[in-house]
């Protein structure tokens, strides 16, 4: 994991790296070449460098790392001047060490646009929409649940809901409006409603890695939004806890089945039977990986078949990228809901010359002044689109020593 350091370590680590004439590798526009740090101070840093090789633009932009004290160190910075066989750029802002040994992040090349896309198809449905996001992907295979089979899942649901609900349904929201206040709090987040007891009430807080539950928060938005008095919100909430005691409910679940960007129906499991164990989060996961077993399940038997298809790509503003993953900006809500670290999306990377697609996973999630940047690592690339990418960004042929190069920096602050 890279760290910034500060100003003192900084000099040390500088200084450590004229004495010991440590080779600079430098990033620029036009490929990676080498250069020596001669000079620095507190406005500026000084190099050395072939002068046979193109004199930077006063400007320009690059990437500097290099090992010193046994650490590998990089930062980015600008042109303040050049010259043949020198250059000085501004002092940095930030200056990191410790990056892991990967390959080398550039600036994306003049005309290479990228785009992300999900697996499959994406639809326009007359289904109410969510802020959640599921693009559906295949389910891990389960014991409990079979996704080949619609019809046997239907039946799974009554054999195993009958023994634990008094009243338990699937409801479609293809015919049916969403009408009670745990569905349109659902809806609205993509959450479960998870009620444990009745007299515990809404959870107050979601134990889960990723958010999972409506949580008192939750419900003290959704109550806000629906138009409630500030004042009056906890007295909602109150009296929606109140009104389950007194329908005689001990335990409940409502589960939405998320499918892309829509809540397309929901599964709700009601006890009242007294005696019954309360359900706990070991159900709640169950019966959520259900609703995406039977998501998978509905599209695959061609439940959306005749739905008319959206454009199935996201534009993405790259701000840097590698042989091995891309940083990539955007402020698109879809994105920020559906992209959690470790998820998977597929990315096209398209010049003059070539188009590139590869899978990609989330290795990193950074927002920063309203902006989501995403650190994507790429996976199953084909060799051919691997060395066209590595000499469009390094401006050489790949060699064998080049897994030894180191990943990018984070994300410049804004």
């Amino acid at each position: 994991m890279a760290f910034a350091v500060k100003l003192v370590e900084r000099d040390i680590l500088l200084e450590s790296a004229i004495s010991e004439r440590a080779p600079i590798s430098i990033n620029a526009a036009d490929g990676e070449f080498e250069a020596r740090l001669a000079a620095y101070d507190d406005r500026s840093v000084s190099f050395s460098v072939d002068p046979a090789r193109r004199v930077l633009r006063k400007g320009e932009e690059c990437s500097v790392r290099f090992v010193a004290r046994g650490q590998t160190v990089a930062f980015r910075s600008t042109v303040s001047l050049a010259k043949a066989g020198a250059f000085t750029l501004a002092v940095p802002e930030e200056v990191w060490k410790n990056l892991s040994r990967r390959f080398a992040r550039a600036s994306a090349p003049p005309g290479l646009k990228a785009a992300l896309s999900f697996g499959g198809e994406r639809y326009a449905l007359d289904f109410p929409t969510t802020q959640a996001f599921d693009p559906v992907a295949e389910p891990v295979l389960s014991k409990d649940f079979d996704p080949a089979d619609l019809r046997g899942l239907v039946k799974d649901f009554e054999r195993r809901a009958s023994e634990i609900a008094s009243d338990r349904s699937i409801v479609m929201y293809k015919d049916r409006e969403p009408s009670t206040i745990e569905e349109r709090a659902a809806i609205r987040t993509g959450r479960a409603f998870f009620l444990p007891t009745p007299y515990s009430g809404v959870p107050e807080i979601d134990p889960f890695p990723r958010p999972r539950i409506l949580v008192r928060d939750d419900f003290r938005e959704f109550f806000a939004a629906e138009g409630a008095d500030p004042d009056f919100v906890e007295e909602e909430l109150t009296r929606f806890e109140r009104q389950k005691r007194n329908a005689g409910i001990l335990s409940e679940i409502l589960a939405p089945i998320v499918f892309q960007e829509y809540v397309i129906g929901s599964v709700r499991l009601t006890n009242r039977q007294a005696g019954r164990a309360p359900y706990d989060l070991g159900v709640l996961d169950t019966w959520i990986q259900f609703t995406r077993v039977f998501a998978w399940s509905l599209n695959n038997s061609g439940y959306f078949r005749g739905a008319p298809k959206r454009a199935g790509g996201y534009k993405a503003e790259v701000v840097d990228l590698s042989a091995g993953g891309v940083l990539f900006a955007s402020r698109d809500p879809i994105l920020a809901r559906a992209l959690a670290e470790d998820s998977y999306i597929q990315v096209e990377l398209s010049t003059a010359r070539r188009t590139i697609r590869t899978g990609a996973a989330v290795k990193r999630r950074i927002r920063e002044r309203g902006d989501d940047f995403y650190g994507l690592e790429f996976i199953d690339m084909g060799p051919e689109d691997f060395r066209f990418l590595f000499e469009l960004l390094y401006g050489r042929p790949f060699t064998d020593n080049d897994a030894d190069l180191v990943e990018g920096l984070p994300p410049p602050l804004r």
